[in-house]
């Protein structure tokens, strides 16, 4: 399994100049909890999140303050064709809830979320119970034509529908 089959595409994005207020609006339209910057030709340049706007609004309270001064911009990042497994321990390691997947220029294609990593653990929990319910099916399934067959030679033969015959009594004395 590889991020590019997880990861949310195409990610919203923002520029360094966009103000705090509005990078909080749009996550809080789309909600969302962190937004990649990214410059003119779309290269990852930061990654605002929502608690850093907060911790802003509450510095800069009415002030226009452009996200490139609240952004961190030492990303830690993936590649599209990094595995699952490797970005979610990357995410653990780090504290980190999303992270920027990249190509082989930089160039921002999407971006995995915890979110995104547990809806990949739940599609393999499902897969695997799913594979697990058909195996039991067709235990059970066995089981019941062999236990049908052991019966059908087990019971006694009869004439057309008609009763069998009973063995005559004997007299004791």
């Amino acid at each position: 399994m590889i991020v590019h089959k997880h990861m949310s595409a195409p990610p919203i994005t923002i520029s360094h100049d966009t103000d705090f207020k509005a990078a909080m609006a749009l996550m809080q339209q789309h909600r969302i909890r962190r937004l990649p910057v990214v410059d003119a030709r779309g290269a990852l340049a930061g990654i605002v999140a929502e608690r850093d706007l907060l911790v802003a609004a509450d510095r800069y309270l009415s002030s226009p303050v452009d996200v490139a001064q609240i952004m961190t911009r030492q990303v830690v990042t993936v590649g599209e064709s990094t595995p699952v497994l490797q970005a979610a321990t990357l995410m653990i390691e780090r504290k980190i809830g999303g992270l920027p997947v990249l190509d082989a220029s930089r160039k921002l294609l999407g971006i995995i979320t915890e979110t995104d990593l547990l809806k990949a653990l739940a599609a393999i929990l499902k897969q695997r119970a799913d594979a697990n319910a058909r195996a039991t099916a067709g235990r059970r399934a066995r089981s019941a034509g062999k236990k049908a067959a052991a019966n059908k030679a087990a019971a006694p033969k009869t004439r057309a529908g008609k009763k069998p015959k009973r063995k005559p009594r004997t007299k004791s004395r």
